[in-house]
């Protein structure tokens, strides 16, 4: 689990045809596994054979990876080049590309797919109705995240969620269940302070 300002999926495709496959251009952010840790990364391209993505912290060639694009889609591979901040990724499995597209856009008219989760502990401040509810950070993705807090908000509580080294954001309480709240931000984070926050932030 869009431009920079959007992360989720974008119907942006152009398409060629090589030996059968079906090569897309992409824009997805989703998370990158390798050596028991993971970080952001965007997909640029993706194929039936493997994909491009950016991330600030590159993989060795030859490395094992795993890519998240949403919290129940995940694909492996083998890291074949990386430069410049981008890596190439060859899949252990071809993949049905136009059914993992078709898969999310389906999964748009029900309900928008969720972001990779990033288990995370910090504080987020919450603004809200001219109190200031303070959060404990459960988990986090570039849409939202799950919080324990110290005072009772309600769902759908329009809020305004600040995370120390990432900025405050506009937001909105999904779901509550006891002291454990669920937000989503208006806009998703911006990726590249997003990453750097999540290196600094201790592992949940």
């Amino acid at each position: 689990m869009t431009s920079l300002a959007c992360s989720y999926p974008l119907e942006s495709e152009l398409s060629d045809r090589r030996e059968g496959a079906r090569h897309i251009s992409v824009l997805r952010v989703g998370r990158a596994l390798w050596d028991g840790k993971d970080q952001l990364c965007v997909v640029r391209n993706l194929s039936m054979g493997g994909l491009m993505f950016e991330c600030l912290h590159v993989p060795n060639v030859g490395q094992r990876v795993a890519i998240e694009l949403r919290s129940d889609k995940e694909m492996t591979g083998i890291v074949r080049w990386a430069k410049d901040g981008n890596v190439g990724v060859e899949f252990d499995q071809r993949v049905n590309v136009e059914m993992i597209l078709k898969e999310e856009r389906n999964s748009l008219l029900r309900v928008r797919p969720r972001a990779p989760r990033f288990a995370r502990r910090g504080q987020a401040r919450l603004i809200y109705g001219g109190e200031t509810a303070t959060g404990e950070i459960v988990d986090i993705s570039i849409g939202g995240l799950s919080c324990r807090v110290d005072q009772p908000i309600r769902k759908g509580e329009p809020i305004v969620a600040s995370i120390e080294g990432i900025g405050a954001t506009n937001a909105e309480v999904r779901w509550e269940k006891g002291d454990v709240v669920g937000i989503r931000f208006e806009k998703p984070l911006p990726w590249k302070p997003f990453q750097l926050w999540l290196d600094q932030a201790p592992r949940g």
